[in-house]
């Protein structure tokens, strides 16, 4: 899931990143902000018999990683009990999902939303709906495991 980066490409502010947002034109998208946080709320659909996912994007000034969210349909309620792959912990409503291997460096902040983050979040819920009905994670990628290790020095 890679994106375009001319190297050394400015930085959008936030500012710019919101107008990108608004020039998406998604039917009924929501672009905010929230403190120092832009948000941008759209439903997006893995395909064209996909069902609509509404979705909010979280994006922090000083070149952060955005988190990508899905409010609902709840995918855990979907899953079933399941654990769904490449996602992460958030204490919020809704799931955080895994779309890029930050080592990979796949994502750069100067790279546009409508070329990385949006249609890496489609391509993420088409194989989560694949997902759904194989039990088998058709996505590849990497995960990072977030398990805490205790290293022992000798």
């Amino acid at each position: 899931m890679a994106g375009h980066c001319i190297p050394g490409a400015p930085i959008p502010t936030m500012a710019q990143r919101a107008a990108e947002l608004r020039g998406l034109r998604f039917p009924d998208a929501v672009v905010r902000h929230s403190g120092r946080t832009l948000l941008f709320m759209a439903g997006i659909a893995p395909g064209e018999f996909g069902r609509l996912y509404h979705c909010l994007f979280k994006m922090k000034p000083d070149s952060q990683q955005p988190d990508v969210i899905v409010l609902e349909p709840d995918l855990a309620s979907l899953a079933g009990g399941r654990r769904i792959p490449h996602t992460y912990a958030y204490d919020g409503k809704g799931t955080r999902l895994c779309l890029w291997w930050p080592k990979g460096r796949d994502w750069m902040p100067s790279m546009k939303f409508a070329d990385t983050f949006i249609p890496w979040t489609a391509e993420w819920l088409h194989y989560f709906e694949l997902w759904l009905t194989t039990g088998e994670w058709s996505g590849g990628g990497e995960h990072p495991d977030l398990t805490p290790r205790r290293w022992a020095r000798r």
